[in-house]
């Protein structure tokens, strides 16, 4: 027997061995009513409304994380009612040690995994599939994010919405008002999809008003039922903006002063169903990529970060697909090819759901930029809600934004979920298929793939196929490998000891093969994870081995320094990683990787240290080092970042980040500082400095721009 159907044997039989004796049917789903409210709660975080004394309670809290289903250690009462135009929240988070109460961030919009919080996810269209989450700490921070196919968190999405804490003497409060302007319903619904959940991060544990086996997606929330009547006005957002800038070429002693006003219009055609329109759109206050280390012959993928794409953007997910294949990935717009910024002169985007059917689409007019001509780009995304979780849908994509070609890509893709099967679990498959359709390229240009996933906190697995032929060329979405074929299985088994300072024990095991269209190796990949140890102090350590194999056809260059050249390379690596709890003041991450690597060696070593002073103050250090070795040469890489942020209040922070890659020999700055009065309205101020070092690590500066941005939303 070959060990790679050894290895698929022992997940099957061990997955199987488990599923019998954890896996059980999800019950009833819990819900309570709520009534309207003639007098609306002042939003300070006080609790002292009378509203509040009416409205309906939900306190019937559980423990899932150190104990799932446990009776957790502090009261949780929450009380719900809403108006024409909002939905409010109140919560009384009780805490027998107030001056413990954790509360480190005062920045808007930022993660605050090292703070004491409370969160609202709301399935407006009680669908089980996706949902609104809206989290707040005892500062009021706010943190917004989409929740979409039980799966992905969209955490760059943001909107508009109120909140507002106070710690007490039996513990801190908050008060939320979610407009309803702010988020997308059917009208004739008087039923939503809802949950609640609150961390105290001291203690490491974390209780939900509902969910199942430790997970609380949509399709395993409660109901909340007697909404009615509920209004969104004229459902119009304007939202003009003014950018002044000045910008220095230091190489060319060029200097460039503009005035850039803008303007979005978001219009709900329904409460349901969104247009909104941009002009002379600017992205130039946008937050800057984290600079990465290639060390294989791909391209690296960017997340998106700019607020007109996130806007709705899980409606355009296709198929489940994280990087490599994927049809529409909107960073491909307004940037050239080397990544400098084209200018957009417009753009329309219709987004929500009719029924059961959620629509999205788009059309851009992006500026000529260099020998690229102006460009019109099209994107349509579709899907149809079928069996009780599952959806079926289309993309249609046109345009490319590159180049002068002529580029269509089509699709078609299948999800199915099961939350309520026989291993009581959400039973995951994906299916997808595309086409594209380019200048000059005819032929082999197909992709599909798909996938069985089978999730639990106890045990979990997952069989992955993908294909994608050599002219495969979404010109809108990104493809970084073509002309292979992929497989891909893997199981993961997770141990929780009653007793210990061990909350949990890991042990999991991955094979990945990527072969070319006549089945011939390219790369595979056996790793092994001996153990993962995470405490109750949510630190965790873990040790992976792994073992490599690589058919290089063409031989690159890594640093653009050192030779790859064609051949078969087989090597064997390991790492280890150590992470301390996010709820801590000094945050450590530490990793060291050793091991072959293409017939010569390297060694990783990465550190990640962030201290949170205070509320007010952050500070940040990372460093990684590559010291590779090849019968080419060697190259020691450094990547190097210092952050800070700090925030002399709930509305007011400054951001800095300066970043150091001597492969590319280049240092950076980015500075941020921003106002927020209030949700909607915006002040930011943002310096950007570039500079080139020398052998002698002299700097010498390239470019510096300064960028003054202000937006107000009016809504109507």
């Amino acid at each position: 027997m070959t060990p790679k159907r050894c290895l698929l044997a022992a997940v099957l039989l061990l997955y199987a061995g488990e599923a019998l004796a954890v896996y059980t049917v999800n019950g009833q789903r819990k819900s309570f009513e709520i009534h309207r409210t003639e007098s609306p709660p002042v939003i300070d975080g006080k609790l002292d409304d009378a509203v509040w004394r009416d409205a309906a309670i939900v306190d019937d809290f559980h423990q899932t994380v150190p104990t799932d289903g446990g009776k957790p250690s502090e009261r949780t009462i929450v009380h719900v009612t809403y108006d024409d135009e909002y939905l409010y929240i109140a919560a009384n988070l009780l805490d027998s040690e107030p001056a413990a109460i954790q509360a480190r961030q005062m920045i808007q919009g930022k993660l605050f995994w090292s703070d004491d919080r409370f969160w609202v996810t709301l399935d407006s269209f009680n669908n089980k599939r996706n949902d609104y989450f809206f989290q707040v700490n005892a500062n009021g921070v706010r943190r917004e994010a989409l929740r979409e196919n039980n799966a992905s968190f969209i955490e760059e999405w943001a909107t508009i919405w109120l909140a507002e804490s106070r710690v007490h003497e039996a513990g801190w409060s908050t008060e939320i008002a979610i407009p309803f302007k702010s988020i997308s319903f059917a009208r004739d619904l008087d039923t939503w999809g809802i949950n609640f959940g609150r961390g105290i991060v001291r203690k490491q544990e974390f209780n939900m008003w509902a969910s199942h086996d430790r997970q609380d997606w949509p399709a395993y929330g409660g109901e909340v039922t007697g909404i009615g009547d509920i209004e969104q006005g004229l459902g119009l957002d304007i939202v003009p903006s003014v950018n002044v800038s000045r910008s220095r070429d230091f190489v060319l002693g060029d200097d460039d002063s503009d005035f850039e006003p803008s303007l979005d219009v978001r219009y709900r055609i329904t409460p349901s169903l969104s247009a909104t329109f941009t002009l002379n759109t600017d992205f130039s206050t946008a937050e800057v990529d984290e600079q990465q280390i290639a060390l294989d012959r791909f391209s690296l993928f960017f997340p998106e970060k700019r607020d007109f794409f996130l806007q709705d953007a899980g409606i355009f997910e296709f198929g489940n697909i994280d990087t490599n294949g994927r049809p529409f990935f909107s960073r491909r717009i307004g940037l050239s090819e080397d990544g400098e910024a084209v200018d957009i002169v417009g753009g329309m985007k219709l987004t929500g759901r009719i029924g059961g059917f959620n629509l999205g689409a788009l059309a851009i007019r992006q500026d000529a930029n260099g020998d690229i001509e102006a460009r019109d780009l099209f994107v349509a995304r579709g899907s149809w809600n079928v069996l009780d979780e599952s959806a079926v849908g289309f993309i249609l994509t046109h345009g490319d934004p590159t180049s002068n070609d002529s580029n269509t890509v089509a699709g078609i893709d299948f999800l199915y979920r099961d939350s309520e099967g026989p291993f009581g679990e959400i039973l995951t498959g994906r299916f997808w298929a595309q086409q594209s359709r380019t200048t000059d390229l005819d032929d082999d240009d197909s992709a599909f793939g798909a996938l069985l996933e089978i999730p639990s906190d106890r045990l979990s697995a997952y069989l992955d196929v993908q294909q994608i032929e050599e002219n495969f060329r979404p010109a809108l979405g990104f493809v970084n490998r073509a002309g292979i074929r992929r497989y891909g299985l893997g199981s993961r088994f997770r141990v929780r000891p009653d007793t210990g300072r061990w909350r949990a024990i890991n042990i999991s095991a991955d094979y990945s093969l990527v072969t070319d269209m006549d089945d011939n190796r390219l790369s595979e990949q056996i790793a092994f994870m001996p153990i993962g140890l995470y405490s109750h102090g949510d630190d965790d350590i873990f040790v992976e081995w792994s073992r490599n194999r690589e058919t290089v056809r063409e031989g690159f260059e890594l640093f653009d320094r050192l030779d790859v050249p064609a051949g078969d390379y087989e090597f064997d690596r390991l790492r280890a990683e150590l992470q301390t709890g996010r709820q801590r003041p000094l945050r450590l991450i530490l990793a060291v990787e050793d091991g072959g690597f293409f017939d010569g060696d390297r060694l990783l070593k990465s550190i990640d240290l962030r201290w949170r002073q205070s509320a007010h103050l952050s500070l940040g250090l990372g460093f990684t080092e590559n010291v590779v070795d090849l019968p080419s040469g060697s190259f020691t890489s450094h990547l190097a970042s210092l952050s800070s942020d700090i925030a002399f209040n709930s509305r007011w922070s400054w951001s800095n980040l300066l970043q150091y890659d001597n492969t590319a020999e280049v240092v950076a700055i980015n500075s941020r500082l921003r106002y927020i009065p209030e949700a909607g309205r915006e002040l930011i101020l943002v310096l950007n400095h570039g500079a080139d070092v020398d052998p002698s690590n002299h700097l010498s500066s390239t470019r510096s721009d300064v960028n003054l941005k202000v937006s107000y939303t009016l809504r109507y």
